[in-house]
């Protein structure tokens, strides 16, 4: 409690009690005037003097400072300042990437603080903590991801991390993670031939779907055929039917037949395929007349008629040279000189010597002599002259 509430308070304990005694003993007023006065003259001498009669008496200052025992000062928390750490630096090792044979190139400092002794090297020990740390981080990372690598081994390696053996705890800082610039120029080309590639995938896959669609449902009849052209614009009704001809050459070339009969009158005459002409082995076709229409569509030619040598035997085969020569024997008979001359053409008769020819340079026959040199026109053995 302060000073100024004691005051207060003993003030009006000099006014209450009065009061509350003389009220209750019945005692006249100049009692309790009296006795109100007595007490409030004692309040006030009483806070005049509060070291006398309301606290503990106070020394004076220098027997304070005699008498006070002595208190230790407080301790002064003094920060120890750890050692600088230790550092290396390491310049251009590789790191294994996803992708084999395509690493990253790694150039940092690697800092430490040695924990233990007992090491002959703790800067080996550090750096292969560090590069440890490092291989794991890049083998998870493609090539082409160097700016993420980099945030990567950035994060993971600049945590002081103790080694295996707990000798050193090592970081590394100012990193710098490439990648071999002939190593960027074969991914850079893989890249756009896998583009490449895919974009060829995905138009052929497109031009496949489109023959699918146009071959097995539009060009899959006549019908299919026209509705799909109709399809395009609906309002070109009379310029469809027009087409309905070319529609049906369409539809039967696609699904490689022949125009159907339904639709083959549609054809102009100029686009109807020509029929097939019999050709001979010697390139040329075969005798006959070949009708040509205002259109310039030639008719098949008709069927050749049968000539007096297509009745003839072969005249390439041998065997039948004996019949050549009795056929221009039997022709000179009976006096078809012109044919007997085609006939011997035909199959060589002149090259032959006449059995007349060989009987001269051999012994004369007597029977012949008897006979004569008279031909028998009867005899077809006998040939003849001319």
């Amino acid at each position: 409690m302060s000073k100024d509430t004691k005051v207060i308070a003993a003030v009006a304990a000099a006014l209450v009690l009065p009061i509350a005694a003389g009220a209750l003993f019945e005692w006249p007023g100049w009692v309790t005037g009296v006795l109100i006065a007595v007490l409030l003259v004692a309040g006030g001498f009483a806070a005049l003097r509060p070291d006398k009669h309301f606290g503990p008496r106070r020394r004076p200052g220098w027997q304070e400072d005699v008498f006070q025992p002595p208190v230790d000062p407080e301790p002064r928390h003094v920060p120890v300042t750890p050692p600088p750490p230790a550092s290396r630096p390491v310049t251009s090792v590789r790191l294994p990437s996803s992708v084999e044979g395509i690493p990253f190139t790694l150039s940092c400092t690697v800092l430490w603080h040695q924990q233990a002794n007992g090491h002959a090297e703790p800067g080996a020990l550090a750096v292969q903590a560090v590069l440890h740390r490092a291989r794991q981080v890049a083998r998870a990372h493609h090539p082409e991801e160097d700016t993420t690598v980099h945030h990567a081994l950035a994060a993971a390696l600049s945590t002081a991390t103790p080694d295996g053996s707990n000798t050193v705890r090592a970081w590394a800082v100012d990193l710098a993670v490439t990648v071999d610039e002939e190593h960027s120029i074969y991914l850079r080309e893989l890249v756009r031939l896998r583009r490449e590639r895919l974009l060829g995938e995905l138009r052929i896959e497109n031009e496949r779907a489109v023959r699918s669609y146009l071959g097995e449902d539009v060009l899959a009849s006549v019908g299919s055929t026209v509705v799909w052209w109709l399809a395009k614009d609906s309002s070109k009704v009379q310029e469809t039917v027009d087409l309905i001809g070319s529609l049906a050459r369409l539809s039967a070339a696609a699904n490689d037949k022949e125009i159907d009969e339904a639709f083959e009158h549609l054809v102009p005459a100029d686009q109807r395929p020509a029929r097939d002409v019999p050709f001979h082995g010697n390139g040329f076709a075969g005798p006959g007349v070949f009708v040509v229409d205002s259109a310039g569509v030639v008719d098949s030619p008709a069927e050749p008629e049968e000539t007096p040598e297509s009745l003839l035997p072969d005249p390439e085969d041998d065997g039948n040279a004996l019949f050549g020569r009795t056929l221009v024997d039997a022709l000179d008979k009976h006096g078809h000189l012109d044919l007997a001359n085609k006939a011997r053409d035909r199959y060589g008769v002149d090259e032959w010597a006449p059995p007349n020819e060989a009987a001269d340079e051999g012994p004369v026959d007597d029977h012949r002599e008897d006979t004569g040199d008279s031909e028998d026109p009867d005899d077809p053995a006998t040939p003849s002259k001319g």
